[in-house]
């Protein structure tokens, strides 16, 4: 594979490829389509994929299907040094990644993929426009502005917590920031949606949500969930796709 784009979209292209670290060694596809990464996190709990469709790169060019699995996370540490407004070039060549640009040339070394770490797809299927994991409809769909996710994972870290609970019913949609007992410190946020509930929802999440708010560059995005059921967040341009999938947190028992 070798395309080439100014660095400035090449580091955001990695940037949602690793997710704030959360995909440091990441698998990536690339086909005629363009170029592609979906796969589960070390843990093996959260889902992640990307796709960037050749409209993205200024030039793409491929032979064939090809998977490479490459540290994204220090690839991207090393483009950070270039100059954003430089052109690059990224290509492989036998076991290298080479990336080039007009005083610079990074040779990352790459490897095959273990074939059944390879992913094609996300686990569920759209029905109905609603995504389904094992016949659980995520029916609640909540978009929301991505400033109001900033918000949201601001307040967990000034309470020191990593526990966001959704509700949402016919009357709206708010988040509870807080550890989940009863004696924990705990902020309710209201942010401004838009919503579509066919039933009260209540989930509450934990990986995932301060990354995204870090890594999303859209104005907008869109959450889908149900109660106690894994959570499906995406942006997606005309040019360019991230979503992640993950699990709920089971509730302690006061």
């Amino acid at each position: 594979m070798k395309f080439e784009m100014k660095q400035e979209k090449m580091r955001d292209m990695l940037e949602k490829i690793t997710m704030q670290n959360l995909f440091p060694i990441s698998i990536i596809k690339a086909d005629e389509s363009g170029l592609s990464s979906i796969q589960r996190e070390a843990n093996g709990v959260v889902i992640r994929e990307a796709i960037f469709k050749k409209s993205f790169f200024e030039s793409f060019e491929v032979e064939e299907t090809e998977y490479i699995e490459l540290d994204v996370q220090r690839a991207l540490s090393v483009i950070k040094k270039v100059d954003s407004t430089k052109k690059l070039s990224f290509e492989t060549k036998e076991n290298k990644v080479v990336i080039k640009g007009d005083k610079v040339s990074i040779n990352l070394s790459l490897r095959e993929p273990n074939k059944d770490d390879i992913l094609e797809r996300m686990p569920f299927e759209i029905k109905e426009g609603k995504p389904c994991i094992k016949n659980i409809k995520l029916s609640s769909t909540i978009k929301m502005k991505l400033s109001d996710l900033k918000d949201t994972t601001d307040y967990g870290s000034s309470l020191s917590t990593e526990f966001y609970t959704f509700k949402a019913d016919k009357d709206g949609f708010e988040i509870r920031v807080g550890d989940l007992h009863k004696f924990s410190d705990f902020v309710i946020f209201k942010p401004e949606v838009e919503f579509s509930v066919e039933d009260e929802s209540e989930a509450v999440y934990t990986v995932g949500l301060p990354q995204l708010a870090n890594t999303f560059t859209e104005k907008k995005f869109t959450i889908n969930y149900a109660s106690d059921a894994p959570a499906y967040m995406i942006e997606e341009n005309e040019h360019c796709l991230l979503g992640i999938l993950f699990p709920p947190q089971v509730k302690p028992k006061e």
